[in-house]
């Protein structure tokens, strides 16, 4: 222990001794230790943390599965769900939900608010209890009996100033009375839904029987020792059993148990995972040159190591010493790496896209910083082995002889070093390449066209409420006034309104029957995403009309009923026929749904992702269906669209004091919205990227002005007997070249090998794309040449007479 003692002081000496040295290590290991803090606090949140419920691990979310109709995982339908919930013998309970938005008013300003129909079992499912208050009673979960609410910490914090006796107190929702009976604990949050109150779902004897409307999501927790695969299959047994009691609406629909932590992480976890990778190959290249530094230092220190081997010291104490000196100096890389990681953890937090709502919580808790403990010293072992090893074996002869030249500096100490700049050239193209690929596919994201302008663009949610706007006629008179009064607001070129916006929801999807085809099998029904506008919606986006008429204010609910298509529904539905005039029904065959003629055809549009194809889509004008109501309003101004929020909430008011608006932003907003998780993998990656560059070229800078300092006195004797200085600069710069090219090659062998697990990352770019491996493989030699050309132009200013003196 003593001697142990004895080492850490005389390493702390040394360090203190060599300041410059001893910074310049610390900086490269603390980058790569806070990076792999900062990306593990993320994943440990994200990924390792159990979620915050009681038993977790048995809390299941159940889907329907209809690969036939596009739609693999879809919501369940209120009539599956309850099928589900009474035939299974494998859950414990079972809860549905749906998102809902409310207009609480009363006590100030109209505020909307999201919240959640669950059922009755919804919060037992979780395990979770409010602060004060109690859950819904089955008997509160049925049409009459469904006016109470549980509301968020948050709205009782911010609406009703913390007040404990709130229990019973009545809310105003979309016009009704809800008696408030509980208020969830501050930290309750379900899926990221930003949910500030809960109601009972409370279905109607109409929606209970409903098979075909899929909206549903369900949560349910298995009994005890019931394994997924269980549940699984018993699920698939009972969706069997329904799609042969009920095939016009069951056929093909089976049913998907996913692990609730499953469904949270499935699509973050494959970016998480690699850019953990990623920062892992940062710490393992900042390693490499600092164990070229040390290898450079511990050749400097060849007569004391030779002198106290001489004088009976160990090879063992020699390699403890050295791995001491490494622990050391890992150590205070990890104090500032944990520094970095502080500061790099509220930079990660802002740049993480609102789907990953549970990373907004990162904290540096104690796992973290016992993974930063044992990181920062396996990385001194790491680092400190092939040094403390290189330096335990000097040539005593050699080394203790006046005047005897540098033994590290034999094939060994070479051999160590250059395979170190290898090790760093290699990772750092991995990672090169990594990034230049999500580079190349962002890119490629958003050069796709939306088939839209997102330029000079204001939207905002007006969710009128069923008691005050009960029909389609209330609902009209409201929206035909607040066009008129916008649309005339100084700066408004032209207002739209919409079911649902482009990029913002999964929106509405019906099936529809084709006039004078033969009704197909149920699970090959067309399935069309269907958006309700008014006319002046397509000049408001400025989608193009490609074929026919857009709607007119002729198109009134006594008028002929007429649809717009899309080019996808017109490629799907007639590939080499004219659409114009053809006829189709909303809601299948059996519907009563009047038939629609086409009258115009208008350009595709990404409705959900900019990565993903469009689906048929169909236009109906608001006043000729009853079926969706418009809850979005678009404008487009001639000026900066945030700068009329004002004007436009006045305007709501006038109309009806007591309707809130929401969710106002620009469409670049919701553009950037929509890319915000490639833009957050890409940012990160090409970051560690730069790094693991930066470090790669000063590795290869140190090792070449290394080379160039111990073979000064050749170099000269080459210059004395007749060597040019272009020969010189070509001996060095050869030498660098070959390791980078050796290092490019293992690089591409590894990238080729690696880049595959990316592929669930990339938009319209081969994980192989040869364009961007021969940019980044020639970019890294060419910065690799240049680090290795400073040393070699130094070496060409060498006087001959000075280096033959050299020692």
């Amino acid at each position: 222990m003593e001697s142990l003692i004895q080492d850490i002081r005389y390493g702390i000496r040394l360090l203190a001794g060599k300041p410059g040295f001893t910074a310049v290590a610390a900086i490269a290991l603390a980058l790569g230790i806070g990076a792999n803090t900062a990306i593990f606090s993320v994943v440990n949140k994200v990924l390792l943390n159990p979620l915050p419920y009681k038993d977790p691990d048995r809390i299941m979310m159940v889907w329907e599965e209809n690969a036939k109709s596009g739609y693999p995982i879809d919501t369940p339908s209120p009539a599956n769900f309850i099928s589900w919930k009474e035939q299974n013998q494998v859950f414990e309970d079972m809860a549905a939900f749906d998102d809902a938005t409310f207009s609480l008013t009363g006590g100030g300003e109209p505020e909307k608010i999201t919240g959640d129909l669950v059922s009755a079992s919804f919060f037992p499912i979780l395990g979770v209890d409010p602060i004060f208050g109690r859950v819904f009673s089955p008997e509160e979960d049925v049409p009459g009996a469904n006016r109470v609410v549980i509301i968020s910490h948050g709205i009782w914090q911010r609406r009703f100033g913390s007040d404990r006796e709130i229990l019973g107190k009545t809310l105003t929702l979309d016009g009704q009375s809800y008696s408030v009976i509980g208020v969830m604990p501050p930290q309750f949050e379900f899926l990221g839904r930003g949910s500030e109150l809960w109601v009972p779902i409370a279905f109607t004897q109409e929606e209970a029987a409903a098979r075909g409307n899929h909206y549903l999501e369900v949560i349910a927790r298995t009994r005890p020792g019931v394994t997924r695969e269980q549940a699984q299959a018993d699920m698939s047994l009972i969706a069997e059993r329904l799609q042969q009691e009920f095939p016009l609406t069951n056929t093909s629909v089976g049913a998907v148990v996913i692990p609730l932590h499953e469904q949270i992480v499935g699509d973050i976890r494959p970016a998480l995972l690699i850019l953990m990778g990623a920062v892992g190959f940062v710490l393992l290249i900042a390693c490499a040159n600092v164990a070229n530094l040390l290898l450079a230092r511990a050749a400097v220190r060849q007569k004391e190591t030779a002198i106290r081997t001489a004088l009976g010291a160990g090879r063992a104490r020699l390699v403890r010493q050295f791995l001491t000196e490494s622990v050391l100096l890992s150590g205070l890389g990890g104090v500032l790496g944990l520094v970095i990681s502080i500061v790099g953890v509220k930079v990660l937090v802002s740049f993480v896209p609102d789907s990953i709502s549970q990373a907004k919580e990162v904290t540096l808790d104690a796992k973290v910083l016992l993974f930063t403990f044992g990181i920062s010293m396996l990385t001194g072992v790491i680092f400190g082995l092939i040094p403390a090893l290189q330096a335990s074996r000097p040539n005593l002869n050699e080394t203790l002889k006046e005047g005897g030249r540098d033994s590290s500096a034999g094939a060994s100490g070479s051999r160590a070093r250059n395979i170190l700049v290898v090790s760093e050239i290699g990772l750092a193209l991995v990672l090169l390449i990594g990034a230049g690929l999500m580079i190349n596919s962002f890119l490629k994201l958003l050069s796709v066209d939306p088939g839209f302008r997102t330029d000079s663009m204001l939207t905002a949610k007006i969710i009128l409420p069923d008691s005050k706007y009960p029909g389609r006629i209330e609902r009209a008179a409201f929206f035909r006034q607040l066009l008129e009064r916008v649309g005339s607001l100084p700066g408004v070129e032209a207002a739209g309104l919409t079911t649902s916006l482009p990029l913002t929801s999964k929106g509405n999807s019906l099936g529809i029957a084709v006039e004078g085809r033969p009704e197909p099998p149920p699970d090959e029904v067309p399935i069309i995403v269907t958006r309700v506008i008014n006319p002046d919606y397509f000049r408001t986006m400025s989608i193009p009309l490609l074929q026919g008429r857009i709607f007119s204010e002729q198109d009134s609910e006594n008028a002929p009923f007429v649809v717009i298509i899309d080019e996808a529904m017109a490629r799907k539905l007639w590939p080499d026929e004219d659409p114009i005039g053809r006829r189709i029904k909303m809601g299948g065959y059996n519907s009563t749904s009047p038939w629609r003629s086409v009258v115009g055809v208008v350009k595709e549009v990404r409705q959900f992702e900019l990565d993903a194809a469009p689906r048929p889509q169909m236009y109906v004008p608001f006043p000729q269906t009853g079926v969706f109501a418009p809850q979005d309003l678009v404008l487009r101004t001639s000026g900066d669209p945030l700068s009329m929020v004002s004007a436009v909430r006045s305007e709501v008011w006038a109309i009806d004091k007591d309707q809130p608006i929401s969710t106002v932003r620009t469409m670049e907003d919701i553009m950037a919205a929509s890319v915000a998780k490639q833009r957050f993998n890409m940012l990160l990656l090409g970051i560690f990227a730069v790094v693991a560059l930066v470090l790669a070229a000063v590795g290869i800078y140190g090792v070449m002005s290394y080379l160039v300092t111990q073979r000064t006195r050749e170099i000269g004797l080459r210059m004395a007997l007749g060597a040019q200085r272009s020969d010189v600069l070509k001996l060095v710069v050869g030498q660098g070249f070959k390791l980078v090219a050796i290092g490019v090659a293992l690089g591409l062998f590894a990238s080729f090998a690696l880049t595959r697990y990316m592929s669930s990352l990339l938009f319209g770019v081969s994980t192989t794309d040869p364009v961007t491996f021969v940019v980044i493989s020639v970019t890294l030699i060419a910065i690799a040449l240049l680090a290795s050309y400073i040393p070699a132009r130094r070496a060409t200013q060498i006087d001959p007479m000075r280096a033959l003196h050299y020692e």
